[in-house]
């Protein structure tokens, strides 16, 4: 039985499109880190990393690089810069997941933040 050149481009299409599909999720799959587990950590420098903690205190506005503000989880403090779109609203103790790469054991450039919504049945 012969395979025609068809099949070997349709399969290598699905190849392709499982490795582009794959590599487009991987990174969002990773958990999310206490800022503890992050800051101190050399090894993650320069590494995409997702950090939970609560906003130490409310930004009072966007600076050069963008908004400025610290998360903490009790034990660790680390600065976080968000570059994304200007709608974010951060306040002071919300929860907050800062997705982007870790510049240094104690700053992260986020480019994505994930705030966990007040709800008024809490």
């Amino acid at each position: 039985m012969k395979i025609k050149t068809v099949h070997i481009v349709v399969a290598a299409l699905v190849i392709i499109a499982a490795v582009l599909a794959y590599e487009s999720i991987s990174s969002d799959i990773c958990p999310y880190l206490r800022v503890s587990e992050v800051t101190n950590e050399s090894a993650q420098v320069g590494e995409k990393v997702k950090v939970l903690g609560s906003v130490v205190n409310t930004p009072t506005g966007w600076g050069e690089e963008g908004l400025d503000f610290e998360l903490t989880d009790g034990n660790a403090t680390i600065a976080v810069t968000y570059t994304g779109g200007l709608s974010q609203n951060v306040k002071k103790g919300q929860e907050v997941g800062a997705i982007g790469v870790l510049d240094a054991p104690d700053h992260v450039t986020a480019t994505k933040l994930d705030i966990k919504c007040a709800s008024k049945y809490e």
